[in-house]
C-alpha cells in the first residue's frame, strides 16, 4: 500500500484566477506523484554527479581555475 500526500505548495504557476487553484494544485500534485516526476530527480541528480567526474571535465575545472 502507499501512501500519497498532497501539498498546497507554489507550483510555480502564478497569475491564475482563485477559482483555479484546486484544479491547478491537484494537477501539480498528481503530476509530482507519477513514477517518472518520483525517479526523475535521483537519476538527475545521479547523471549529474557521473558527468562532473568524468575525466575531460575534471581536466577542463583544474584548467579553467
Amino acid at each position: 500500500m502507499s501512501i500519497l500526500s498532497l501539498h498546497r505548495g507554489d507550483h510555480g504557476i502564478h497569475g491564475e484566477a482563485q477559482m483555479l487553484h484546486p484544479v491547478r494544485d491537484f494537477i501539480a500534485d498528481w503530476l509530482e506523484a507519477t513514477p517518472a516526476a518520483i525517479l526523475l530527480r535521483p537519476v538527475g541528480a545521479f547523471l549529474a554527479d557521473w558527468v562532473k567526474s568524468t575525466p575531460a571535465v575534471i581536466l577542463f575545472q583544474s584548467l579553467h581555475r
